[in-house]
């Protein structure tokens, strides 16, 4: 009889499983909706004008149809025509909204030097790099040319177009603008002049002026809410990462200051409908701690933690929030903000083990049972060598399906669903059990998610947050 293995394997799910089947999740995700989707509005590989690529296999990537711009909102549930899976375009919410596509932008932007990894390994996977990076250059071009208003600043807008207009037209969807939605874009284009030849310096000459704008109003940026502040401050942390702009570093401590004054963060207890807003504060605090080495961040992002544990519930395997109703809805974005936090505490926590704990039970429990994820890619081939510790194709160096997926999802061919987060899902306490959720696709939650993921769980940001962490910033002022 042939050795056929172990009759019980019993695999723990660490971490590092979650980490790495995350990550895998949001690049495979962004890489359909990007590139297959037609969600938005589409150029072709040929407009590109993609320079330098070399051993160019056409038959790869020649049915793409890589988006300028996302719309808002779509179905996620699969079209098969041609016995090929195809996004609905009749189910398109045709609004552009600019924090969705700053987050696209920025997910690609963030990818570019994973797959430049490949280089002289696989050539398809670093030629994909260069794609993203063309896109990404066509895509901040398009943002500055449609949606400005006529003072210059980005704003929302409408698709006014039916099929037949050959020139693009959009409508204002909301007069005023958002500070921190100028701030993302910002620091899309200083990351985009740092990967790309040509134009540099315009684009980050476009991004410095947006700075500029920002300290000149520095005054209406003390007056924003709760929700905008933390997401400027999100955007200027992602801006001074990339840029290390003294400037930026000054206005971005002011705001961080403000952030810790604000009353509503220094209750006792965290209120159950700001989960993701007092997630994303600690992510800010980690973020600015990462960047400056100021000890006070870290401390005040371990109180906000503590804090966020007071709603998890260890016999449920689920965090909580008080409601008198018998259901409780939780937004895909409430729970895969708190799981993130945990995840990224672990990394930093002195009993790392009751985070990775928690972090699991949240990972099985409300991410996967609830059924929040509609589906998952499949895992690369045993030819791949993303299937493998550094890509060798050594046999010993064969990386387990469980660090790509769990078997429980379903995959996109299997279910005809694309592989993204459903909007919320919904927990009946007295069963004890998550309802099936609705099928649908809200770009700029799924788009924000997937930023989340790729900027904290991208392999060398796991690598490099470990070793900030340990050293403690000591070569940094305090």
């Amino acid at each position: 009889m042939k050795y056929i293995g172990p009759f019980l394997r019993i695999n723990k799910l660490k971490k590092e499983n979650i980490e790495e089947q995350l990550f895998y999740l949001a690049k495979e995700s962004l890489n359909q909706i990007v590139l297959y989707s037609k969600c938005g509005v589409c150029t072709s590989l040929k407009d590109l004008k993609i320079k330098k690529i070399s051993n160019f296999d056409i038959n790869t990537f020649k049915d793409l149809s890589p988006l300028l711009c996302i719309y808002k909102k779509a179905s996620p549930k699969l079209l098969n025509v041609d016995d090929k899976l195809c996004w609905n375009e009749d189910k398109f919410k045709r609004e552009v909204n600019i924090d969705s596509n700053s987050y696209m932008t920025l997910c690609l932007l963030e990818l570019c030097s994973y797959y430049d990894s490949f280089k002289n390994i696989d050539t398809n996977k670093y030629n994909l790099g260069k794609i993203y990076r063309s896109v990404c250059k066509s895509q901040l071009e398009f943002y500055a040319t449609y949606l400005r208003n006529d003072e210059g600043v980005f704003i929302d807008k409408g698709s006014q177009n039916n099929i037949y207009d050959e020139e693009l037209k959009f409508e204002e969807k909301n007069k005023k603008f958002s500070f921190a939605s100028q701030a993302l874009l910002m620091a899309a284009y200083y990351k985009c002049a740092l990967l790309v030849d040509d134009d540099k310096e315009s684009y980050m000459n476009f991004s410095i002026d947006i700075l500029n704008m920002l300290i000149q109003y520095k005054e209406d940026l003390y007056e924003l809410s709760s929700e905008e502040l933390v997401k400027l401050c999100f955007a200027l942390n992602l801006f001074y990462k990339y840029s290390e702009n003294e400037a930026c570093k000054l206005l971005l401590l002011d705001l961080s200051e403000l952030l810790c004054e604000e009353n509503l963060y220094e209750s006792h207890i965290i209120s159950a409908e700001k989960v993701d807003l007092s997630s994303m504060k600690y992510m800010n605090y980690i973020l600015f701690y990462r960047n400056t080495g100021i000890i006070k961040f870290k401390d005040k992002a371990e109180a906000l933690y503590k804090k966020l544990l007071t709603l998890y519930d260890p016999e449920k395997g689920i965090f909580i929030k008080e409601t008198e109703d018998k259901d409780i809805n939780f937004s895909c974005l409430e729970i895969m903000s708190y799981l993130l936090t945990c995840l990224i505490h672990s990394h930093i926590a002195d009993d790392k083990n009751k985070s990775e704990s928690i972090a699991t039970d949240i990972f099985k429990r409300q991410v996967l049972d609830s059924g929040l994820v509609l589906s998952w890619p499949e895992a690369p081939g045993l030819n791949d060598v993303e299937r493998y510790r550094n890509f060798s194709l050594r046999p010993e160096d064969l990386v387990e399906e469980q660090n790509f997926r769990m078997p429980s999802i379903p995959t996109p061919e299997s279910c005809e669903l694309a592989p993204v987060f459903a909007k919320h899902v919904t927990y009946n306490k007295k069963k004890e059990i998550f309802k099936n959720p609705k099928a649908s696709f809200d770009a700029n939650k799924n788009l924000l998610i997937f930023f989340l993921i790729i900027s904290f769980f991208k392999p060398e940001c796991i690598q490099r947050s470990n070793d900030i962490d340990e050293e403690e910033c000591k070569d940094k002022p305090k």
